[in-house]
């Protein structure tokens, strides 16, 4: 019995083993047959991958560009022998900045070197109208420049068509270009340089004696656009305040703009400072006292400064152009003879070497016989200085109008260089002011007295004399 129970065991034994060989014989054979049809599937995919590569699509190429991208995971760089790309891209960009803030450089300077003389009509008629209304044969100094400036501070306080004879009369399309002009001439003169000193302020006064405030709106566009400041003031101080204002903005040069503004409503004020030496300084040993015609024939002494050196020249038969350089970009170019075409002959001037001699002077001059008034009013602008002008943008006192305009200007020129200075003041009051309380006449009918009753209007009719006698 137990020899049959062991063969038994023997026989389940070897039934196990069989049945054991013969799972892993067709577990192997599955695994085979699956090896054989992933092989089979590759090379149909590469097959199918030289076809498509002779017929692309878009969406396949881009594939293929990703799919054949470099692995740069596969090879790697000792930290000796690798290369910062990021430094290499910034020195690039650094020299191409370089190269091009060079190239920039340069242009300005050609630019600078080529630039037209262009005198606008603004300037233009200002000068020729100064000279018809006498100053032909006297020394006189103005500034195109500072007046702009004060009439922009009235421009952005008026309103339709006070604003528009305004603007024309100073020769801007919109209040967008007059804006534009006023930030390119503040930041034309290179302080930075030395032995430059310019600037250029703007200020509006109001009395506080007379009726209306200033808007808040105007306050702050003026304040915005030309650096402006406003102040209230009684009329009692006004006229100091203004004065002071202008001998401080101007260096000392012009200490006073008016000897009484109490009776002003509004005082729109401008002042410009410019002081800069010569990059070819005149020795002052060199200085000499020399004859000068004036224009009726008659002699005069000068002191003249002298020096020969490089200067932008132009010579003709009736004219002749000096440009002399200064410090900060500013340039001072003097005319003899025929004055007309000056862009043309200066765009042919070339640098020559030129001997120099020309006087130290000064010359101070004041507008304020009403001629600014008067040139603008000819240029258009009529209604600012009627009492119907619309200043209601710049206070709650509709009724202002302009006065008067005054400037004052000096120059003083040496061998060191040039100080000049202007101040433009802009009158303005309101239609209706307030006068002072006059003294009652008197008018008593207690002795004989005559009458006439007559029509109203033009031709006055009388209608009825009488008197009353007792």
């Amino acid at each position: 019995m137990e020899e049959i129970l062991k063969w038994l065991v023997v026989v389940a034994a070897c039934g196990g083993l069989l049945f054991a060989i013969t799972v892993t014989i067709i577990y192997l054979g599955h695994k085979l047959k699956e090896e054989e049809e992933s092989e089979n599937s590759s090379e149909q995919a590469e097959t199918q991958e030289v076809e498509d590569a002779d017929t692309p699509t878009a969406h396949q190429a881009e594939i293929n560009v990703a799919d054949i991208a470099p692995d740069t995971t596969k090879e790697k760089k000792s930290d000796t022998d690798e290369i910062d790309m990021s430094e290499i891209a910034m020195e690039v960009e650094n020299t191409e900045t370089e190269a091009s803030e060079g190239e920039s450089a340069t242009k300005v300077s050609e630019d600078l070197e080529t630039a037209d003389f262009v005198m606008c009509d603004f300037d233009k008629g200002l000068f020729e109208f100064l000279e018809n209304e006498g100053y032909k044969n006297e020394n006189y100094i103005v500034s195109p420049a500072s007046l702009r400036s004060v009439m922009g501070l009235a421009i952005a306080g008026a309103d339709n068509e006070t604003k528009a004879e305004l603007l024309k009369a100073t020769g801007f399309s919109d209040e967008a270009a007059m804006n534009k002009w006023y930030e390119n001439l503040v930041n034309v003169p290179d302080t930075t340089e030395k032995n430059v000193t310019f600037h250029i302020l703007n200020s509006a006064w109001h009395n506080t004696k007379m009726p209306g405030a200033l808007s808040q709106d105007y306050k702050d566009y003026i304040k915005v656009h030309y650096e402006a400041e406003a102040q209230d003031v009684e009329a009692g101080e006004i006229t100091d305040a203004v004065n002071n204002w202008v001998n401080e903005g101007t260096n000392g040069l012009i200490p006073s703009l008016s000897d009484d503004l109490s009776g002003a409503d509004m005082v729109l004020v401008n002042t410009l400072y410019l002081k800069s030496s010569w990059i070819r300084e005149f020795e002052k040993a060199a200085t000499e006292e020399g004859d000068f015609m004036a224009y009726d024939g008659c002699c005069i002494k000068k002191e003249f400064m002298d020096q020969t050196d490089h200067f932008k020249y132009f010579e003709d038969d009736k004219t002749k152009i000096l440009v002399m350089t200064m410090n900060g970009g500013i340039d001072v170019m003097y005319v003899l003879g025929d004055s007309s075409d000056l862009q043309g002959k200066l765009s042919k001037a070339t640098m020559q070497k030129v001997h120099v001699k020309v006087p130290k002077f000064t010359t101070e001059t004041s507008f304020d016989k009403r001629e600014l008034v008067k040139y603008l009013q000819g240029k258009g602008a009529k209604t600012a200085f009627l009492p119907e002008a619309d200043f209601s943008a710049m206070s709650s006192n509709e009724n202002f109008y302009i006065t008067d305009i005054i400037q004052k200007t000096k120059i003083v020129t040496d061998e060191n260089g040039i100080e000049a200075a202007a101040s433009s003041g802009m009158v303005m009051v309101g239609s209706a002011l307030p006068t002072e309380e006059e003294e009652p006449k008197e008018f008593i009918a207690d002795k004989p007295f005559k009458y006439y009753i007559m029509t109203t209007g033009r031709s006055k009719e009388i209608l009825f004399y009488g008197q009353v006698v007792e």
